[in-house]
C-alpha cells in the first residue's frame, strides 16, 4: 500500500502512534466515510503497519484494538520525520502502556478524548504555540502530558485530559457505552493538582465533561448519581457534570460550552431560527444536575429533539419542554452566524 502524507492512511498511523492504542470502533468517528476508513485500516493491518489485538472487557465484551508496529513507524519516518519524532518521544502516551486491559482501556479513553479535542479545533500539540494560546484559545492537555511535563497526573483519576478555555478548565472523561467508577476525593485531588500547577494557576473549574456514545447513557448516570454508596459517577457539592455524545451534534454542544464566543453565536442563531430565548445558561448544554431539578413553574425548557427522550426521563413531572430540530446544528456549522 502506497501511503501519501495528508491521506487518511498516513494520519491513521500517526494518530495510533500518538495514542499508543486506538479501539477499532473509534475509526468510524474519524473524518471521512467509515467504509473507506475501515478498509484502509484493514489493509494497514494486513501489510504489517498496524497490529490488531482483541481484549476481553467488561461483561465478556470483546474489544478490538490497533497499535503501531515498527514498520508503521518507519513509514511515518519516511513521510514526516517530525511526526515520527513525536511518536518516538512518547509525548502523548506511555512507552509500555499496551497489553494489559486496564492500561489499554486508559489509552482508549485518551484516544477518544484526543480525537474530540482535534474536532473542536483545540491546540493540543506540545510546543510554544500551545503555551502562547493558553488563556486565549481552546487548548487540550492529556493527563499523560501533564504527568510527563509537570508531574501532576494522578494515576487513580479517571480523567483522560483537560480542556482549557480562555477563562476556565474542564476535565474530560470518556465513558463509551458504560458508566464509570468514581471516587470523589481522587477527582478533587486531580483538579487541585492542576490548579496548583503552572498550567492551571488562575483557571477555575468549569465542570466535568462526560463523553458517551448515546444520549441514553445519561439516564444510567443519573440513576446512580445521588446514591452516596454508589461506586459509579455521583453528584457532589460544586461538581458540574455536562454530558455529550462523541458525534457531530454532541461535539457542537461541547464546543458551545467550553468556548464562550462560539456558544454566544449558537445561542443567537437558535434565537433567530426557532425563537429559543437567550439565557446565561442554556438548557441544551445538558448539565445533568440542573436537568434533574427543572422547575415546572419556570416556563419552557429548550432542548434538541435528540435530547428530549432522555430529558423526559430525568426531569421532574410537569416540567414544560420545548423541542428544537437537530438539523439546526448542522446548518449552524455549515453557514456560520454573526450576531
Amino acid at each position: 500500500m502506497k501511503l501519501k502524507k495528508g491521506q487518511f492512511g498516513f494520519w491513521l498511523l500517526v494518530f495510533v502512534g500518538y495514542c499508543g492504542e486506538v479501539p477499532v470502533s473509534l475509526v468510524r468517528k474519524m473524518d471521512g466515510y467509515y467504509d473507506y476508513n475501515r478498509r484502509v485500516a484493514t489493509r494497514l493491518v494486513r501489510e504489517g503497519y498496524l497490529k490488531e489485538r482483541k481484549f476481553r472487557a467488561e461483561q465478556r465484551h470483546i474489544v478490538r484494538s490497533l497499535s503501531l508496529t515498527e514498520a508503521g513507524l518507519r513509514q511515518i519516518q519516511h513521510l514526516s520525520p517530525n511526526h515520527a519524532a513525536l511518536v518516538r518521544r512518547h509525548e502523548f502516551a506511555p512507552r509500555n502502556g499496551q497489553g494489559d486491559w486496564s492500561r489499554t482501556l486508559r489509552l482508549h479513553r485518551g484516544a477518544a478524548c484526543l480525537l474530540a479535542s482535534m474536532k473542536l479545533g483545540a491546540i493540543w500539540k506540545p510546543g510554544k504555540a500551545r503555551d502562547a494560546a493558553r488563556g486565549k484559545q481552546l487548548v487540550y492537555y492529556s493527563t499523560y502530558q501533564l504527568n510527563k511535563s509537570f508531574g501532576k497526573d494522578n494515576k487513580s483519576a479517571r480523567a483522560s485530559g483537560i480542556l482549557v478555555s480562555d477563562y476556565k478548565y474542564y476535565p474530560v472523561y470518556y465513558l463509551g457505552n458504560r458508566n464509570m467508577r468514581w471516587n470523589e476525593e481522587t477527582e478533587q485531588l486531580f483538579r487541585y493538582q492542576f490548579e496548583q500547577s503552572e498550567l492551571g494557576h488562575g483557571f477555575p473549574h468549569g465542570g466535568n465533561i462526560l463523553l458517551g456514545e448515546t444520549w441514553e447513557l445519561a439516564e444510567r448516570i443519573v440513576r446512580h448519581a445521588d446514591n452516596p454508596r454508589s461506586r459509579l459517577i455521583r453528584f457532589a457539592i460544586r461538581d458540574m457534570f455536562y454530558y455529550y455524545t462523541l458525534d457531530h451534534s454532541g461535539l457542537v454542544l461541547l464546543h458551545a460550552n467550553v468556548d464562550g464566543y462560539y456558544g454566544y453565536q449558537l445561542e443567537h442563531w437558535l434565537n433567530k431560527r426557532c425563537g429559543c430565548p437567550l439565557s446565561s445558561f442554556p438548557d441544551y448544554l445538558f448539565n445533568l444536575e440542573i436537568i434533574t431539578d427543572l422547575n415546572p413553574r419556570e416556563g419552557n425548557h429548550w432542548f434538541f429533539d435528540f435530547q428530549i427522550p432522555v430529558v423526559q426521563k430525568l426531569c421532574k413531572t410537569g416540567a414544560s419542554l420545548a423541542s428544537m430540530p437537530g438539523y439546526l446544528l448542522d446548518e449552524f456549522t455549515v453557514t456560520g452566524f454573526k450576531a
